[in-house]
């Protein structure tokens, strides 16, 4: 038995040393490959030729191969979009090869995100555009929308100023409304409507913004906007991989209001024989300088990937705090994600669960600080130790003049603190019924607590809080509940593919709950705006001064698509949707929204098979309807509410009630619908591609605010639709592989938008209800009462500036000379407002465009992006403020107005204040290097770099900034509230484990 026991062991041990010789005749290869950017590339299928033995890149793109036999091997690297890649390599123990890929004219092939699925780019027959982060924009970034300014023809982002706690305004081919919001629609990993701040830019995977209506006809009510999609990164099968990035940046003020300095000021009062107050001068105060500082910011982004192939998990973490440049504003955030993907009953049903939290703080000042720092007098001090302004706090205050305050003081005696927490759980649940149907379900919940407090101090200037205080506070509530449920089906039979999907949605939607009050009469101003219970508010005065309406909408959705695709040659795609909201009349709950599509890939024919210029070329059309429901619920029924006065009833004096809306049972979506013909084309195998589209976009049933007559009416105005507006455009996208060789690669591309506005009639569905011309655009200058700069008149873009026509200065008359509107030569006491206006120029440009590139040379890479807008205007009437050098004894004037030397005070608003608003802006610029960690312990990849942001810009705009508001039925006004463009530098790292 023991003999027997000592043969076993012999043998087990004779067969482990084989195995052990063996294993060490084998050996691993692993390292990382990149794109033509050299970012990393996760998905690439790595095989050993001749063998079985294969594995594919993380989302670091980091690749590891175990058991590979030694000496020479030939290893094949692929990945769709991308030329095939083979590269021999002597194989050891422990082998490192890094390797980079290279497009191909197979890049159509690459899967982009559509409604309700994805799509192969080559079967597109709508107009997308995808930006992935290899194309985003570099830098300081607030929030994901500005990863896409510039980089996309036809979307136009506008963030003016460096507000960190500010948004952006977006536009997609133009305005399309004149009262409802008209920004394009989020759908998150497939949660339509998802809040943009619960995703970080660096967890980001694509962004496919859908442009024309036969791709966003899908979603209905909500699309006339457009679609943005947004991928965030998921868990892969494979290892743990950590990974961080995370930058500081410093940020100052790129340019300043040109007014004078204290000593130019008072040689200014000198020259001309005027002065300034003996109470306001005896000191050189930069005010400018006074409220502004060197903002510091940075940015940290820990994450965390892997699982099995059964079941994947990621996670992340990020931190972002941006200090502005403006004293006292600031925002900090945490943007944290989990999700898990578990696969179930071999892989035919697959569940995930994620939930997103972000919880943002923000510090925010009073813009009026801005004219304030502008037209305060250089000479007076910002503090005093004069007893009379120890009620203003020891701030220099002017009593009796209007709006003419200490921009310091109200900096520091202004605050205001905002907090948002948002957070969304979503659960899908995929099943695969048959091979060729799949069943999916989505359900979310997303809710937002916001919180506002704000106070002003005791000894602040103005009227409603000097020697009692003032404060608000907010609180609110929104809630957004989703369910879809749809069903996918795709059939391959020889030549003929054929897909179709139908779902059902369910959205109910609560905002605006919660409280609201102002209140004043505090004694102390120790607790701010945190007990308002400790007010003591004057006699008379309403405790709770305002409260929020709590708004509940319901909507609920049918919606099918169906296509077919023949040999990857001919494609039709057809979409609708029925759409109900709560939000309209009785009447109009109801609408559909159809679309249709087909592509013709023309470089499929047999024409074309026999050369070698042309790699692909196709031809899309498409048709489709959408709507716009972005308007507030309860607009089409009766609205009561508090009136003006008061009356006495049983002794007391009572508020007053009445109709504060009209019912309009009517009322109805907006309405868009667009024609889109582009067409696709690459050269050289790819080196060279673009896209031409040309689209027409008309809009009806716009919503419009109609003043109606009382009686018949209860309340003076009425919301209806009737209105039309059109957008006609074109769009240029291209990139090239200008330079590629062993160690050096450039990559260039190209985006160019022209859009077309125009306003059709304005006059509503409702008879009698008509409007030949609107005046928009209030200039709130002193002594400019109820003037307005903008005109929305049919057959003129939205942004039309109507104003009197200035011709010049006759310095012997010291008057200002401007043309009414027969033709003579005026003085403004001569004009009559709007009566002498003429159409002077257009807020929104002629075309916009971007210019991208990035150079590789070895480890090091460099990429620059320059965009710019042509041919709009831009009312300065921060310049017109600064212009009245008659009044330079009580209020600063700009360097402008000195050298213009026209020594009246303009009244009027004129085409004297409209310049030309064109610029073209270095936007960003990157240098990194990539490390060689093939001998770094715990090391994946590593790379560090340095951006620059907003270096330069070239204009003949004499403003702080060109980029101003193109938002509303009023755009391109600079009207003195501005937060001043940041220019900004960073050093970053990323490193993968």
């Amino acid at each position: 038995m023991k003999r027997i026991y000592l043969k076993k062991t012999f043998l087990l041990f004779v067969l482990f040393i084989c195995s052990l010789s063996l294993y060490a005749q084998n050996g691993q290869v692993s390292g990382q490959v990149l794109d033509e950017n050299r970012q990393p590339l996760p998905g690439v299928t790595i095989s050993v030729q001749g063998t079985t033995i294969g594995t594919s890149t993380n989302s670091d793109g980091v690749y590891t191969l175990t058991g590979v036999p030694l000496g020479t091997q030939t290893l094949s690297f692929n990945f769709i979009g991308y030329e095939e890649l083979q590269r021999s390599v002597n194989v050891t123990a422990n082998t490192q090869l890094d390797v980079e890929l290279v497009p191909s004219a197979e890049s159509l092939s690459e899967v982009v995100v559509v409604g309700y699925g994805t799509q192969r780019k080559s079967d597109l027959t709508g107009s997308v555009s995808s930006v992935t982060p290899k194309d985003f924009n570099k830098g300081v970034v607030a929030t994901p929308d500005q990863l896409l300014q510039g980089k996309v023809p036809g979307l136009t982002i506008t963030r003016s100023g460096g507000d960190p706690t500010a948004g952006a305004t977006i536009q997609l081919r133009g305005p399309s409304s004149l009262t409802a919001s008209t920004a394009p629609f989020y759908v998150i990993d497939g949660v339509p409507g998802a809040n943009i701040d619960l995703v970080s830019p660096d967890d980001i995977v694509s962004m496919d913004v859908m442009k024309d209506a036969s791709s966003t006809a899908i979603y209905g009510s909500r699309a006339a906007n457009g679609v943005i999609f947004v991928t965030t990164k998921r868990g892969k099968a494979g290892k743990p991989v950590l990974s961080y990035s995370g930058y500081a940046a410093t940020e100052n003020v790129s340019n300043r209001v040109n007014v004078l300095s204290a000593d130019e000021y008072t040689q200014f009062l000198v020259d001309n024989g005027l002065s300034v107050s003996e109470s306001e001068a005896g000191a050189k105060t930069d005010w400018q300088d006074a409220i502004t500082r060197t903002g510091v910011s940075h940015n940290h982004n820990v994450s965390l990937t892997g699982g099995s192939e059964g079941t994947r998990y990621n996670a992340s973490v990020n931190y972002f705090k941006n200090e502005g440049i403006v004293k006292r504003s600031e925002i900090e955030r945490i943007v944290a994600r989990l999700g898990v993907d578990q696969n179930a009953f071999d892989d035919r049903l697959r569940l995930s669960l994620n939930v997103s939290n972000s919880v943002i703080s923000s510090n925010h000042v009073d813009y009026g600080i801005f004219n304030g720092a502008a037209r305060f007098v250089p000479v007076s001090p910002i503090m005093t130790d004069d007893p009379f302004y120890a009620q203003y706090g020891g701030y220099f205050q002017v009593p009796g003049r209007t709006g003419y305050m200490n921009p310091v003081a109200m900096l520091n005696q202004r605050d205001e603190d905002r907090s948002r927490n948002i957070l969304l759980a979503t659960v899908k649940a995929e099943l695969d019924i048959l091979e060729d149907l799949t069943w999916t379900n989505i359900g979310s919940y997303q809710r937002q607590n916001s919180d506002k407090n704000y106070y002003m101090h005791t000894t602040d200037f103005d009227s409603r809080a000097l020697g009692l205080g003032y404060a608000e506070r907010e609180n609110l509530k929104d809630i957004d509940q989703i369910l879809e449920s749809f069903l996918n089906y795709n059939k391959t039979i020889n030549e003929h593919s054929f897909d179709a999907m139908v779902g059902y949605s369910y959205q109910k939607t609560v905002d605006n709950d919660g409280v609201r009050l102002m209140t004043t009469g505090f004694l102390s101003d120790d607790l701010g705006a945190n007990n308002p219970d400790a007010a003591t508010p004057p006699v008379g005065y309403r405790h709770f001064g305002d409260y929020p309406w709590k708004l509940e909408s319901l909507l609920i959705s049918f919606y099918g698509r169906i296509g077919y695709n023949y040999n990857g040659k001919y494609m039709i795609n057809a979409t609708v949707r029925r759409d109900g909201s709560s939000k309209f009349g009785a009447n109009n709950r109801w609408a559909t929204f159809p679309s249709v599509s087909a592509a013709w890939r023309i470089s499929e024919e047999a024409f074309l098979q026999n050369q070698d210029v042309l790699s692909d070329l196709k031809l899309r059309a498409g048709y489709g309807v959408s709507g716009n429901q972005n308007i507030d619920p309860y607009k089409s029924i009766t609205i009561f509410g508090q009136q003006g006065g008061q009356f006495m009833y049983n002794g007391e004096w009572l508020n007053s009630y009445g109709v504060n809306q009209n019912p309009n049972p009517d009322l109805k979506w907006e309405t868009t619908s667009m024609l889109n013909i582009g067409l696709d084309f690459a050269f050289l195998n790819g080196r060279l591609s673009g896209t031409v589209e040309y689209y027409n976009k008309e809009t009806e049933d716009l919503l419009y605010e109609y003043s109606v007559p009382t009686p018949p009416y209860q309340h003076d105005r009425l919301l209806a639709n009737g209105a039309t507006m059109t957008n006609k455009g074109v769009e240029v996208a291209l990139s090239a592989l200008a330079i590629e060789q062993e160690d050096f690669t450039w990559n260039t591309s190209v985006n160019f938008a022209h859009n077309q506005n125009r306003v059709g009639n304005l006059s509503s569905n409702i008879g009698n209800l008509s409007v030949s011309e609107r005046y928009e655009g209030s200039i709130g200058l002193e002594g400019w009462t109820g003037q307005t700069v903008a005109i929305v008149l049919p057959g003129q873009p939205v942004g039309t500036f109507y104003t009197a026509k200035y011709i010049g200065y006759d310095e012997e008359a010291r008057k200002t000379i401007y043309q009414n509107a027969g033709g003579e030569l005026v003085t403004a006491d001569q004009i009559t407002a709007r009566d002498d206006y003429q159409v002077m120029g257009y807020a929104l440009p002629k075309f916009t465009y971007g210019w991208n590139n990035s150079f590789s040379y070895k480890q090091f890479d460099l990429g620059f992006f320059f965009r710019g807008v042509y041919g709009n205007k831009i009312f300065n009437a921060t310049r017109a403020d600064l212009s009245r050098l008659p009044q330079a004894g009580i209020t600063n004037i700009s360097k402008d107005a000195v050298e213009d030397g026209i020594f009246e005070t303009p009244t009027i608003a004129s085409s004297r204040f409209l310049e030309d608003g064109s610029f073209l802006r270095l936007e960003n610029a990157t240098l990194g290097y990539t490390f060689d960690v093939s001998n770094w312990r715990f090391f994946n990849s590593a790379r560090i770099y340095v951006t620059g942001q907003n270096l330069f810009t070239i204009t003949d705009y004499t403003g702080v900034d060109p980029e101003v508001n193109l938002n509303g039925l009023a755009p391109g006004i600079d009207d003195r509230n501005y937060y001043p463009k940041t220019r900004s530098f960073l050093l970053g790292i990323n490193v993968n484990f």
